[in-house]
């Protein structure tokens, strides 16, 4: 399964992606009828029906969680964060006892806290920590714990190292809709192959994402493919090419 996503802000195409693994893939046809039925008769009869409506659907489930997938899935975009390495000194924070607190940076190491008069520093292991096991360091994180020195409330100043560290962001639902081509290619181990080029798609999430649980973790997507006669007048919704 491939995507080609379209871009509003440019109006342009961003290239067809290989979406990876796809367990499951349908494609369906909702077909909307009006009928008509002749009364000159002792029993009513139908003599014609017209297609009012036509929705041509697809659903397709992928197992490769992915930072461009799982935009595709909140219909957020994706963003690079370059940490370069440095230094924090005194950084503000309020204790709240048995909870963590955020620091400004990520893949933190020497921290030392202290009162906000600076007179006390706090003993790692009593009065705070940050663990290695949860990836506090990683996140950025500092657990206040309970029975310490530092009391509910206190202002608390954090200093500390941060590594060079990039990351990737998904920044959800920062879009509100998510349109692209879409292309189908078989691989059946007998018989024909199909290939499905759809011109135009919109997609949405479908069904419960697993982030725990004893099976392979799934995104699910549902598609309403979309009339496009403006580039494809013979055939607007999609070609089924033979191979």
């Amino acid at each position: 399964v491939y995507f080609d996503q379209y871009d509003p802000d440019t109006a342009k195409y961003l290239g067809e992606r290989d979406l990876g693994n796809a367990p499951e893939f349908t494609f369906s046809v909702s077909i909307d009828k009006l009928e008509h039925f002749s009364s000159r008769g002792g029993i009513k009869a139908k003599d014609k029906e017209v297609i009012t409506q036509l929705t041509p659907s697809l659903s397709f489930t992928l197992d490769e969680v992915n930072k461009e997938n799982l935009a595709l899935l909140t219909l957020g975009e994706v963003e690079k964060v370059e940490q370069t390495a440095g230094t924090v000194t005194d950084e503000e924070h309020t204790a709240h006892l048995g909870m963590r607190l955020q620091l400004e940076y990520r893949k933190v190491s020497s921290i030392v806290v202290k009162s906000d008069d600076g007179s006390t520093t706090y003993v790692a292991g009593t009065d705070y920590e940050v663990s290695t096991t949860l990836k506090d360091d990683i996140i950025g994180r500092v657990k206040v714990l309970e029975g310490g020195s530092i009391s509910e409330g206190d202002t608390i100043k954090i200093s500390y190292s941060y590594a060079d560290y990039t990351y990737y962001r998904v920044k959800a639902f920062s879009n509100t809709q998510l349109e692209g081509k879409l292309r189908f290619v078989s691989d059946n181990p007998v018989g024909t192959q199909q290939e499905l080029e759809i011109w135009r798609v919109s997609l949405t999430s479908d069904g419960d994402t697993a982030l725990i649980g004893d099976d392979w973790s799934t995104l699910g997507f549902t598609g309403e493919i979309l009339k496009d006669e403006t580039n494809h007048a013979s055939s607007p919704y999609f070609n089924i090419n033979m191979i």
